[in-house]
């Protein structure tokens, strides 16, 4: 499976870089076209937001053997988003653009997270670590790509993620999933998330997506206010990213070989003042130093949480179960992001980063308190 996973990862990597060129242009973006401060929060917000359609709803189309149209769908979807965000020049153009981008995500992530399940059914934590690096990756190369690029103008952060999705749907015919369980009898929703340990790996995998909604919508904004230009904004991205994708395949191996959530529980905490950190500076390196020690935490939350529920659910209802961590953590980036601005217009960085933690906090409390229900189930 060499080649078809080389495949498949670039093309999760071509989609975190497709979804993530605008995080640094946002402020240009806003100032090219005279759009609000409450517009950062939707366009940054709506991605998320669409995402839940596609994961809730079609992600189970993969458990039933669908992965690869769902992922081709997914692509094209991305490739004819980018192409309207270079003609785009009103608000609803804009956000119309960044909702088709957001069902790209929802359909292809799931199915692509089944996919790699299949390859690797018995390292679940290292199957869906390779993953996330190529998400993170992407999402590390999108700001940065956006920023550079942008200044040789707005159209090329666009037009280069669609042409590498162009050659990567030639491509996406040579994926071809392993063999696995087939369903025969499907659990419920509710009964899927009653399985022990599944309520708490889905808590602890989705619980930093409010961060990343917060992050996402504000940050090129809080950047250029401390003075930073594009370049460094995207940059910024790239140092609070690294540690992440450094990290996240030694998170993977060891949520195979430990208990993920008492990991992730750990990680968790730690992660709190961190997270509160980055309202506490005044200054861009402090910001960046704040962020980089947060990702590096971040990295032991949520992919042993993912492994947690990969582990828990039935193997003939991965797919369903991987979307259902992705659409909790899409709700929470939704809020994250559709609060961040105005919060951030109203009371500052420093407010809105220390509402965020308490939030945030909220999750490994409830983990802790249900911990009769997986601490020995792993």
């Amino acid at each position: 499976y060499r080649l078809p996973r080389i495949i498949l990862l670039s093309y999760i990597a071509t989609l975190a870089t497709g979804i993530g060129v605008i995080f640094s242009l946002l402020a240009v973006i806003q100032d090219r076209f005279g759009f609000p401060t409450w517009s950062l929060g939707l366009l940054a917000g709506i991605p998320f937001a669409m995402s839940l359609f596609g994961n809730i709803w079609l992600t189970p189309l993969a458990d039933r053997g669908w992965e690869l149209r769902l992922i081709t769908l997914g692509c094209i979807l991305l490739i004819a988003s980018l192409i309207w965000m270079v003609f785009a020049v009103e608000l609803w153009q804009w956000v119309a653009a960044r909702a088709l981008m957001g069902i790209a995500e929802g359909v292809s992530i799931g199915a692509a997270r089944r996919v790699m399940l299949s390859w690797s059914p018995r390292r679940h934590g290292q199957a869906l670590s390779s993953l996330m690096v190529a998400m993170l990756a992407g999402i590390l190369i999108g700001p940065v790509l956006g920023g550079v690029l942008n200044e040789f103008g707005l159209a090329l952060p666009f037009l280069v993620p669609a042409a590498a999705g162009v050659l990567v749907l030639m491509a996406l015919p040579a994926v071809r999933p392993g063999e696995y369980e087939r369903p025969t009898m499907r659990l419920s929703r509710r009964r899927l998330t009653a399985l022990p340990g599944f309520l708490s790996g889905l808590l602890l995998a989705a619980s930093n997506w409010l961060y990343i909604g917060v992050i996402d919508a504000i940050w090129a904004r809080y950047m250029t206010d401390l003075g930073a230009r594009p370049w460094l904004i995207g940059v910024g991205y790239l140092v609070i990213a690294l540690p992440a994708i450094v990290l996240t395949p030694v998170s993977g191996r060891l949520a195979d070989r430990v208990n993920p959530i008492r990991l992730a529980l750990v990680a968790a905490v730690i992660g709190l003042p961190l997270l509160a950190g980055y309202g506490l500076v005044s200054a861009v390196l402090p910001l960046l130093v704040v962020g980089a020690l947060h990702s590096a935490c971040w990295a032991f939350v949520t992919l042993p949480g993912q492994a947690a529920v990969a582990r828990a659910a039935p193997a003939s209802q991965s797919a369903e179960a991987q979307g259902l961590v992705e659409a909790y953590g899409f709700v929470l980036s939704s809020v994250g992001a559709f609060a961040a601005a105005p919060i951030y217009g109203a009371a500052g960085p420093r407010s809105l980063f220390l509402i965020t933690t308490a939030a945030v906090a909220l999750t490994p409390v409830v983990v802790f308190l249900r911990r009769s229900r997986w601490r020995s189930v792993f």
